[in-house]
């Protein structure tokens, strides 16, 4: 894994002069909120080293993209791998990897989830303050790290205040819900059953996912200041009256499309991640 994550870095530095200094990864329908971006450079996860290309339906065609709008510049991870998917642990962190080794510095996650709280609505973001890891794994196990805190990774403050108020404010500012809320990570990839979904409930949950805890436990061992967006765009198993479909996972985030791109360039404007403290150039 150390070779792919040295060939994968390489590979983007050759090509990139000067990292911008926040990531967005877009989880499942998070992608339109590239729309107004000028992409200016493109790594396809099928010409990176260790990458694979995703089976999700939402997250084809992934890719590391380079972007700039509005005096803004963001490198994006547009599509995730997956640990159901039957990826490593160490596969499925690989890009939040690369991307630190390359210098950014901060990350926002997005993902869509599950809502457990029943006075959540669908439609609701929910900024995380903590999460639980239900997955069976972590994604330190087994490696040698050497990132920023060394040893073993201290996960108490994970989720940055400065980038979920900032996020907060932004989100209300275009019309959001706004919640902070804890969040249960599921290997999957089958939907948790209701008397999982009230065993969480009962923990602390307020939603639940497939996805993003490794990539969060990662980033802070590598340094980053961590946020973690999620979309509550369906309501947990026993919740609702109506079967969960994925498709209908995707169309909810859809639909507030143009709302979302709008917030997202917001907030990078107002977090401090404008060309004038991140610039990057593309050779």
């Amino acid at each position: 894994m150390d070779a792919n994550l040295r060939a994968a870095a390489a590979r983007i530095r050759g090509t990139v002069s000067e990292m911008p200094s926040l990531a967005i990864v877009l989880g499942s329908g998070f992608r339109t909120i590239l729309d107004g971006w000028k992409v200016e450079a493109r790594f396809p996860f099928a010409d990176l080293p260790g990458f694979f290309a995703p089976a999700t339906p939402g997250h084809e065609q992934a890719a590391i993209l380079l972007a700039s709008a509005e005096g803004c510049r963001a490198v994006f991870i547009s599509g995730r791998m997956h640990f159901y998917e039957g990826h490593s642990m160490a596969t499925v962190t690989l890009p939040i990897q690369v991307l630190a080794h390359c210098g950014v510095q901060a990350i926002v996650l997005t993902n869509a989830a599950g809502g457990i709280r029943q006075s959540w609505q669908v439609g609701d973001l929910v900024c995380l303050s903590d999460h639980i890891n239900f997955m069976g794994n972590n994604p330190l196990r087994g490696q040698s790290w050497t990132g920023n805190s060394g040893g073993l990774a201290n996960l108490c403050g994970l989720y940055s205040e400065r980038l979920n108020s900032c996020l907060e404010r932004n989100g209300r500012k275009h019309g959001f819900t706004m919640r902070r809320g804890v969040y249960v990570g599921v290997s999957g990839p089958s939907f948790e059953t209701p008397a999982e979904i009230r065993m969480f409930e009962r923990w602390g949950g307020d939603l639940v996912g497939m996805s993003a805890v490794p990539e969060s436990i990662v980033a802070r061992q590598c340094g980053l200041e961590v946020a973690r967006l999620s979309y509550i765009a369906n309501l947990a198993a026993g919740r609702a009256k109506s079967e969960i479909k994925h498709r209908e996972v995707l169309e909810e985030l859809r639909r507030s499309g143009k709302r979302l791109a709008q917030f997202f360039l917001d907030f990078c404007l107002e977090a401090g991640f404008s060309d004038k403290s991140s610039r990057s150039s593309v050779n």
